[in-house]
Order: C-alpha cells, then sequence, then structure tokens
C-alpha cells in the first residue's frame, strides 16, 4: 500500500474517532444522569449521595462491556 493511501486511510480513522468522542461527550451528562436517577429510585437515595456515583460508574461501565461484547460478536469477520 502507498504512504498517501495509507495517510488517507489514517486520517479518516482519525476524523471518525473524534468526532466519535465529541459525541460521546456531548451525551455524557444526558447518560449520567439518566442513570443516576434510576440508581437513586432504586436505592431510596438521594441523587448527590456518594455510593449513587459510585454504583452509576460500575453499572455504566457493566452496561459498555457488554456492549463491546456482543458488537464484538456481531461485527466478527
Amino acid at each position: 500500500m502507498s504512504f498517501k493511501k495509507e495517510f488517507k486511510r489514517q486520517l479518516r480513522l482519525a476524523f471518525a474517532a473524534a468526532a466519535g468522542f465529541l459525541i460521546a461527550f456531548a451525551w455524557r451528562e444526558a447518560i449520567l444522569d439518566a442513570f443516576q436517577s434510576f440508581l437513586s429510585r432504586i436505592l431510596d437515595v438521594s441523587p448527590d449521595h456518594y455510593l449513587t456515583e459510585t454504583y452509576t460508574a460500575l453499572l455504566i461501565t457493566f452496561v459498555g462491556v457488554l456492549v463491546i461484547y456482543a458488537s464484538s460478536k456481531l461485527l466478527r469477520d
């Protein structure tokens, strides 16, 4: 593969990654607020309680791992 083709491919990849990070950052607060609200209702504690943030991080991590696992299975070559 020529340098020019590889450079264009890597540049497209970099732009796609940057766009993905911007999208994720834009949705960050909405996702955090939704999970915190959900967990505070389940745990019957205030959304400002320190454990709510910890459990929210754990729940988001768990859901993220499930999404990564499922997408790796579905998008396999």
